[in-house]
């Protein structure tokens, strides 16, 4: 149940290359496809500071995301996850790998609604990969 919400001063590289995002990532942790949203917001230049983002700066700019999923994802899920993103917004945007900024949010039981319900906790025949 990832949620992708990533923010630049760039427009929005479009919904055709936001799904490509939500399938890579959803490809990686083996869940459907519908359990990933991917969302952009452009930045004016009175609404953020960033250094790589300088005023009247012509783009491609990289982003700074953050990820929230389910506590259940295992660090090393997430960790593949990271430079998966990475990775990805580098070569859709153009922009250096070492720019992309990514965080991780994770939703715990009790504190996440989701398809229509509070969220308590992955079934035990789930283990910890989450969805």
């Amino acid at each position: 149940m990832p949620v992708i919400t990533l923010m630049s001063p760039d427009p929005s590289p479009g919904r055709p290359a936001l799904a490509r995002i939500a399938k890579a990532v959803t490809g990686l942790l083996g869940i459907p496809a519908e359990h990933c949203w991917v969302l952009w917001q452009r930045l004016d230049a009175d609404s953020a500071h960033r250094p790589e983002w300088p005023v009247g700066s012509v783009g491609p700019h990289a982003p700074i995301g953050f990820v929230t999923c389910k506590e259940t994802y295992p660090r090393e899920s997430v960790e593949r996850l990271l430079r998966l993103l990475r990775d990805e917004l580098s070569a859709l945007l153009a922009v250096p790998a070492d720019e992309v900024y990514l965080v991780v949010r994770r939703a715990v039981p009790g504190e996440l609604l989701v398809r229509g319900d509070v969220w308590q906790a992955d079934p035990p025949s789930l283990g910890r990969t989450g969805s």
